[in-house]
């Protein structure tokens, strides 16, 4: 699976009407699920709407057919003159443990990062997103971006709310867990940092 991430600023009065009138025609060309987020942190006030594909070429497949939908400029146009693109980035994970969480419209904590060694960031990856789950997340992963942000990582936790995310948190610092992987992260080139919010979903 690849996810197409496509970051953007719109009027909030717009945003979740916007994303169901999108979601609708994804849904109907096959698109593995949507959802739209708003961040706190590296992309404060932006909102992203994310796309779940099996592929490239099922996104093209998918792409063609809405693009060639003549109702879709249509029906986005309202919502199209009101939004100031910032970023589009397919992610492609390396590592994902994320159980079905249908009905939950869960919080993320996502960082991305370089570090030179990909293998390093997969046996790392694993090690994180483990003690994470451990900690109350419920589900990880990481994997490359390709895009705007081509050549970096991303990492992500999820949970059910952001109470939790903030008690995971302090619990891993509290027992100095990120020194026992200190080397790593001095290597690591932080690129950013966000808390996002899931707002609406139809991803199974």
């Amino acid at each position: 699976m690849i996810t197409g991430s496509w970051t953007y600023s719109i009027s909030n009065n717009k945003a979740i009407e916007a994303y169901k009138t999108a979601a609708g025609y994804f849904k109907k060309y096959g698109a593995i699920g949507s959802s739209i987020a708003n961040h706190l942190g590296r992309d404060n006030g932006l909102y992203t709407v994310n796309i779940g594909y099996e592929n490239y070429a099922h996104f093209g497949e998918v792409d063609d057919q809405i693009s060639n939908d003549e109702n879709w400029a249509k029906d986005m146009e309202p919502y199209f003159s009101d939004t100031k693109w910032e970023t589009n980035n397919f992610y492609e994970p390396m590592i994902h443990h994320m159980p079905s969480d249908a009905g939950i419209k869960p919080v993320f904590a996502h960082w991305m990062f370089f570090h030179k060694d990909i293998n390093l960031i997969q046996e790392k990856g694993d090690i994180f997103i483990k003690a994470w789950m451990e900690s109350g997340a419920t589900g990880g992963t990481v994997g490359r971006l390709n895009g705007k942000d081509n050549g970096s990582y991303g990492f992500a936790v999820r949970f059910n709310n952001m109470k939790e995310y903030g008690v995971a948190q302090d619990k891993l610092n509290g027992e100095d867990y990120w020194s026992n992987h200190k080397k790593f992260l001095d290597e690591v080139e932080p690129r950013g940092m966000s808390l996002v919010r899931i707002l609406e979903t139809n991803w199974e």
